[in-house]
């Protein structure tokens, strides 16, 4: 016959994930995240420079200078109004990396715009950059801090402590 004998004192407590619930900052997101994507369609239909809106100005004055203007499937408002999309969607995944895009996008063609109006002279100060840039500038910003917010948050559960006694000695005898 073998004893086993337990004389030390023993507790256990163990934590484990249970499931996930809402953040409580899902709602900061989604203000966040609608507002950009409404910064981003109002400046896509406002003035960028010289008179002329982000949906008449040609795609190809992210790149060049000069480029002239287009109709909107083929204007760099489109790229705006893109990403303003690419953020309203995003709010369907948990994850936020589609809201961050949708923003960085954004900010990109923001920069382009402005490079550009700077290399063809149009540009002498920030006065020269219309409101419809200006607002583009402000929902991608709005995008990233939002894409940054949690969704969902880790639910955790602890189990109750177990303790035992260590003056007393258990013997346990197997045959």
């Amino acid at each position: 016959m073998r004893a086993i004998h337990h004389d030390a004192e023993t507790s256990r407590t163990g934590t484990r994930a249970v499931g996930t619930t809402p953040s409580p900052w899902l709602a900061v997101r989604i203000i966040l995240a609608v507002g950009a994507a409404v910064l981003l369609l109002l400046g896509t239909f406002s003035e960028w420079a010289g008179g002329t809106d982000g949906s008449n100005m040609a795609i190809q004055n992210l790149w060049e200078m000069h480029a002239g203007t287009s109709a909107f499937l083929s204007s760099a408002g489109l790229v705006t109004a893109a990403a303003g999309v690419l953020i309203i969607l995003g709010l369907a995944f948990s994850g936020g990396w589609l809201i961050r895009f949708g923003g960085a996008v954004a900010l990109v063609a923001f920069t382009l715009v402005v490079i550009q109006l700077g290399r063809s002279g149009s540009l002498d100060t920030t006065q020269d950059v219309g409101l419809g840039l200006w607002l583009i500038l402000a929902g991608g910003v709005l995008a990233l801090i939002a894409g940054f917010f949690p969704a969902m948050r880790t639910v955790a559960s602890t189990t109750a402590v177990e303790d035992t006694d260590d003056d007393v000695e258990h013997e346990h005898t197997h045959t």
